[in-house]
């Protein structure tokens, strides 16, 4: 394809050089260039794209893409007023529109994405579908698995998936979508037919500052791709604050949408007529716009029959039949890292789970506590360079709710485990903080 041809949709671009040349691929990262690249320069929280630009064309780059014209590059240059929304547009038209080949479903909020794109996923496969799913714990598709080192990756790298899967027979895609890649576009040029809003709670507010700021970059899945586009719909929950805004804006919005809410304790579009709880999972018949429909589910706690409801309003809304939706949930066997119970031999029962929010937490915290035989044991720690101020709620959270607590250091990144200890420890009400203080003396003699 020939740049000419990529940047034809460009707004307001500005180009320097010559435009009629063939283009092999796009890259933001310099390393990854190749001879006949684009080069994006986009600029991140530490570092400015425009600082590897040299090193872009020493590697082959041909073209430049950046916010303002670099001099003597020897290059064609395409300078934006957005790079991170042209780099989205150029991705998109580069691997031909992967996303509108196939239905692509989303799937946003602080906590339960990952749950809810695997029964998405099993509810689709159960219907027959060919599936693929991105998210925070992989990548995977016609039989092949790819580690995942974002939530939602790089325009560049999302559309190459998508690509992939297209040609590889995949169908549908389920895919988890971060309030990170919302606000970095990293999705524009997608078309998503339905979209999943699970809850908001605090979390990534070393990047987007307020809870208002982080709402307005998850409503974007809705506001921008779904309202107003037509055919599409939306699952939202409104036993969340946020859903209930998120429900009157698009109302606002788009009287048209298609949306289906989900509760536990109202008389929406999905809710439980029945449920019992159990260590053996969730039973629930489910009152909805196409019927009863029976459940039977291994995940645990009330939380996980939100999850599930969700994942039903996305079969609902892609007009999946009723029999086919509860094959899906049933045949869920497990999801990795989500309240994941592993037996040990000496007779105890050790569940892990993902739970990186004051919020999720608790919600696991609550639902263990009533299905322990014996002591709930937690042991958590929080991650480094990432949203300070649920550390202390954390911790307040565990001991409150546990036996016993274990405070240990998760991925610290650049920051000092034993700080990011110290500041979860300041959440925990006790006089007695010697179990905290052993804990950062183990750390220390190691």
């Amino acid at each position: 394809m020939r740049l000419s041809e990529l940047i034809k949709n460009l707004p307001d671009k500005r180009v320097i050089g010559n435009a009629d040349i063939p283009i092999a691929g796009i890259a933001y990262d310099s390393r990854r260039v190749d001879k006949g690249f684009i080069f994006v320069a986009i600029s991140g929280q530490h570092l400015d794209g425009r600082s590897f630009i040299s090193d872009a064309i020493g590697r082959g780059a041909s073209v430049i893409v950046a916010g303002e014209a670099a001099a003597d590059t020897g290059v064609t240059q395409v300078v934006v007023p957005d790079v991170r929304d042209a780099m989205a547009r150029l991705s998109a038209a580069f691997y031909r529109e992967p996303s509108r080949n196939m239905t692509l479903m989303g799937v946003t909020g602080t906590n339960g994405k990952t749950t809810i794109t695997y029964l998405i996923e099993s509810i689709l496969s159960a219907a027959g579908c060919n599936v693929g799913v991105i998210g925070t714990v992989n990548y995977r598709y016609a039989g092949k698995t790819f580690s995942a080192p974002h939530t939602t990756p790089e325009a560049p790298d999302l559309n190459m998936i998508l690509r992939e899967m297209v040609d590889n027979g995949i169908t549908h895609c389920a895919m988890e979508v971060s309030s990170h890649a919302l606000a970095q576009k990293r999705v524009d040029g997608c078309r998503f037919t339905g979209a999943v809003f699970t809850n908001l709670t605090q979390d990534h507010l070393d990047y987007h500052g307020t809870m208002e700021r982080y709402f307005e970059s998850k409503s974007r899945l809705f506001t921008d791709f779904i309202a107003g586009a037509g055919g599409g719909f939306s699952v939202i929950n409104i036993d969340d604050p946020w859903g209930v805004k998120l429900n009157l804006r698009l109302k606002t919005q788009d009287s048209r949408l298609k949306t289906l809410r989900y509760s536990l304790n109202s008389n929406t579009e999905i809710h439980p007529g029945q449920a019992s709880f159990s260590e053996r999972g969730i039973d629930a018949i489910l009152n909805t716009p196409i019927g009863r429909i029976n459940i039977s589910s291994f995940l645990l706690g009330d939380y996980n029959l939100q999850n599930i409801m969700a994942a039903v309003g996305a079969g609902i809304g892609l007009g999946l039949d009723r029999g086919v939706i509860e094959n899906g949930v049933t045949s869920l066997k497990r999801v990795d890292g989500r309240l994941e119970r592993i037996l040990s031999k000496g007779g105890f029962q050790a569940v892990v789970d993902y739970a990186h929010t004051g919020d999720a937490l608790e919600r696991v915290l609550n639902t263990l506590k009533p299905l322990a035989k014996g002591r709930l044991i937690t042991v958590f720690g929080c991650g480094g360079d990432r949203d300070r101020g649920k550390r202390p709620v954390m911790g307040e959270i565990s001991t409150r709710l546990s036996d016993f607590t274990i405070i240990t250091s998760d991925n610290p990144r650049s920051e000092d485990p034993l700080e990011i200890i110290k500041e979860i420890e300041r959440g925990i009400n006790t006089g007695d903080r010697s179990q905290g203080l052993g804990v950062r003396k183990i750390l220390d003699a190691e």
